[in-house]
């Protein structure tokens, strides 16, 4: 929950992260399917997108970027992530369904040539890399498994490398090298030669979850940890170089020779790690939805999977106005008569920003509702709450931001439908690894710890 300090404090902190103008233009985006897009892959003039719900990987057409339109969908399995290799050949990675294998020479007509379905059920494949003829794949808590794809119609798998301990999210490649993200347990390093073994591991502050290479310097995404370049030009002696806080949770990455692009949930970034001991931010823009994976092209194109669609960006300053709303949630906690606070409305873009209106909810009031707001610069609003009444509702501002023309935030006020900062946490019982129930009231004054975890 966020109190009255704590908003001041992040608003200060945010407003010092962003105090750069933004940097990448919005140009386009196709909502036609709106089922939990996960990954993006740029081949050519074509985006393959990975849907991590049923509908499973899909097409479009990005001649005119401003315009993407869907030309291919195949209808599942669910897929998390992609790996095109060259323009000939597209791995779909489908977590619980293993990895299918897709034909895209003629982009017009995608052609499925075989899957490999492990037989259990908690086999999750991630990503992976494909040397020759085999596809290394990130297995998750299974380590690296090794499938022959020599002949399409029929992989096998060859041979499996348990990390222990293993959470591979992705792979990368280089000589003969497999470079895994590998979770919580950083960066694990597999050597191919006389069979797969591990050559290195390196801790990273965070949980890696993808990596792209660009020579002998990665770039590895960490979640919450942010962004971080490890040279890897020694493959038995990895080294952190530098790491970077994102303004979200890191997720999917994708690189054209030294210049990264991150999806961070709200936020789209881009890095140059030119100088792989300071990496600089050299770009971001708020996305639609939230940012999952992200791609790009040699010629700035930028793809992001934004759970929700697609969008196409540009490196550049943004040629119109752009909304930011710091911060996005504001919690009053308990309120019986009156309670303010300030939020931040910022234009990063190049003209001139307008806000015609601003609505929120009932015992929720917002001054002023409309202002104008010079390019790089700011408008606080200052937000009162007043009476006892309860609210979990949004502010609504309706603007010419040409891709966010109405942009929200979240206001909360007497709510319980979660406890409040400093107030006791409700009781509940849960069973323990001991097998035995636990209720919280039962460790009263003492410390708590809940660690909280996922089949995956």
């Amino acid at each position: 929950m966020i109190s009255i300090a704590a908003t001041f404090m992040l608003l200060v902190i945010a407003g010092a992260a962003r105090a750069d103008v933004d940097n990448l233009r919005f140009v386009g985006r196709n909502e036609v399917n709106r089922n939990h897009e996960m990954d993006a892959e740029i081949v050519g003039n074509r985006a393959f997108i990975a849907c991590g719900f049923n509908q499973g990987a899909e097409a479009y057409d990005i001649s005119n970027p401003a315009n993407p339109r869907r030309t291919w969908l195949s209808n599942g399995p669910n897929c998390w992530r992609l790996r095109a290799c060259g323009d000939t050949w597209l791995f779909a990675f489908c977590r619980r369904e293993g990895v299918v294998l897709y034909d895209i020479s003629d982009p017009d007509t995608v052609v499925r040539l075989g899957q490999y379905d492990p037989p259990g059920t908690r086999e999750a494949l991630e990503g992976g890399a494909l040397v020759g003829s085999m596809l290394y794949t990130a297995a998750h808590q299974n380590g690296i498994y090794a499938i022959d794809f020599s002949n399409p119609a029929s992989p096998q798998k060859t041979g499996v490398l348990s990390l222990e301990p293993s959470q591979a999210w992705n792979v990368e490649t280089r000589d003969s090298f497999l470079f895994v993200a590998n979770g919580r347990q950083g960066l694990t390093v597999v050597g191919l030669t006389g069979g797969m073994h591990v050559a290195a591991r390196l801790d990273l502050p965070g949980c890696a979850n993808d990596i792209v290479m660009n020579g002998g310097v990665a770039a590895m995404s960490l979640g919450a940890g942010g962004l971080a370049v490890v040279d890897v030009g020694r493959p038995h002696d990895p080294l952190l170089t530098d790491s970077i806080a994102t303004e979200g949770c890191a997720w999917g990455i994708g690189n054209t020779g030294s210049l990264v692009i991150c999806g961070s949930w709200r936020v789209l970034e881009a890095f140059d790690m030119s100088d792989p001991a300071s990496i600089q931010r050299v770009g971001w823009d708020n996305t639609h939805t939230w940012a999952h994976g992200a791609d790009l092209r040699d010629d700035s194109l930028i793809v992001v999977a934004d759970w929700r669609g697609m969008s196409c960006y540009r490196l550049g300053p943004d040629a119109g106005p752009d909304i930011d709303v710091v911060p996005e949630l504001v919690d009053f906690g308990e309120v019986s008569a009156t309670r303010e606070t300030t939020v931040v409305v910022r234009n990063t873009g190049s003209v001139a920003l307008s806000v015609t209106q601003t609505v929120g909810p009932g015992g929720i009031a917002v001054a002023p509702q409309t202002y104008t707001v010079p390019p790089g610069d700011s408008q606080v609003l200052v937000v009162t709450a007043s009476g006892s009444g309860q609210v979990r509702g949004v502010v609504r501002l309706r603007c010419n931001d040409a891709d966010e023309t109405l942009k929200t935030f979240r206001v909360y006020k007497n709510n319980t439908a979660y406890p409040q900062a400093g107030s006791v946490a409700p009781d509940f019982t849960l069973t323990g690894l001991d097998g035995r129930e636990h209720s919280l009231s039962d460790y009263r004054g003492k410390v708590v710890y809940l660690a909280f975890g996922a089949s995956w």
